[in-house]
């Protein structure tokens, strides 16, 4: 069948599940499979992790617990989004794990749960991501509170960086002081916490010092590293391509597609790709990205439409039938942190952006 696919690695899934162990040690993976696992899908992939012994799964919304906990999924479960009512039930399973951002949320727990009946949660301290999270003057007093409240069960602490992935490291440094405190005042009046937890894939990469007993890795077990250049130790899981469905001849002056964004200069050959923006690939490859087929690159020319890309095939022979990757691939130009530096993008939009009508073909080699 003539359409988009992205073909998942799980071999390269496994070995960047263990080359973030090996970097981590002692430390407990969460691993991060919220939005469809970045695009990846995420029941196999969850699958993939269990089988790996991961300690864990992050997911954003409740209806991602949902999924895993429906795909046979047993490992804890750690909700990072709002508390809500319409979610107590998965939290009173024992299984999903909410977390605490705010003294409201206490009190909501608190209301909807029994020292017989505990309901488990972490507590996240925004140490300066500015976003979710209790604000950290105020971790003091909420853990104060929770310490007097036997009805909710605090298994972690965690914060997120805003920065970790940049060169200049005094705000993430910064954080990581704050963070420190918070796990000092956490021991001081809540010594039952086990976990601690601030590192994600660019913490884990570059912050040793990050790691404490938890971490957190999303894009990295993907294979991408978010620090703008591939990571030695990093396989990519994703190659997204496309196959041709035509080859035509254009004449000099001939052009290409919507708004005619390409004009031939000279008599040429072009092949059409099934896929387009409605598979996830972005319109700023329009006139400017490019595809491997069987290795060599070739250019994309005129505008990126719904369901079809042309390239130009210069003077090889191109067939249909034939894989065009973009993303994925062997060469260079196919790896999405130079792409995402190319187009002033970041490698997770490429990621999840891919759409549903693109089959996901589980590798395994």
């Amino acid at each position: 069948m003539l359409q988009p696919e992205a073909d998942i690695h799980l071999d390269h899934l496994k070995h960047n599940y263990l080359a973030i162990k090996k970097m981590v040690g002692a430390a407990e993976v969460m691993a991060v499979i919220k939005a469809n696992a970045y695009g990846h899908g995420a029941i196999p992939i969850a699958h993939v992790l269990s089988d790996m012994g991961v300690h864990g799964f992050c997911v954003a919304l409740g209806s991602e617990a949902v999924e895993l906990i429906n795909a046979g999924i047993r490992e804890p479960i750690l909700h990072l989004g709002k508390i809500t009512s319409d979610n107590f039930e998965l939290y009173n399973s024992g299984q999903v794990h909410c977390t605490i951002n705010s003294i409201e949320d206490l009190l909501e727990l608190k209301e909807n749960a029994s020292a017989n009946s505990p309901i488990f949660a972490h507590l996240k301290i925004d140490t300066g991501m500015g976003r979710m999270g209790v604000r950290f003057e105020n971790a003091e007093s909420i853990i104060q509170m929770l310490s007097e409240t036997p009805e909710i069960r605090v298994e972690g602490v965690y914060s997120h960086f805003a920065t970790a992935e940049e060169n200049d490291t005094k705000y993430r440094d910064w954080q990581l002081d704050q963070f420190r405190k918070v796990i000092k005042l956490a021991n001081s009046i809540l010594p039952d916490i086990k976990y601690f937890h601030i590192a994600n894939s660019a913490g884990i990469l570059n912050c040793p010092d990050s790691h404490f007993n938890m971490v957190r890795p999303g894009i990295s077990l993907y294979g991408i590293s978010p620090l703008g250049k591939p990571h030695h130790s990093l396989n990519p899981v994703m190659k997204m391509k496309a196959p041709v469905v035509l080859v035509k001849k254009m004449n000099a002056g001939d052009s290409v597609g919507y708004s005619r964004l390409y004009t031939a200069e000279k008599d040429e050959k072009i092949a059409l790709l099934q896929a387009g923006y409605a598979d996830g690939i972005p319109t700023v490859f329009s006139n400017s990205g490019s595809v491997e087929i069987k290795g060599s690159q070739y250019p994309i020319i005129g505008k990126v439409s719904m369901d079809l890309i042309a390239i130009n095939c210069g003077e090889d022979t191109i067939k249909e039938g034939d894989e065009a990757v973009f993303w994925g691939g062997e060469h260079e130009n196919t790896r999405l942190e130079y792409l995402a530096i190319k187009y002033k993008k970041i490698p997770y939009e490429f990621l999840t952006g891919v759409s549903t009508r693109v089959a996901r073909n589980l590798i395994n080699e």
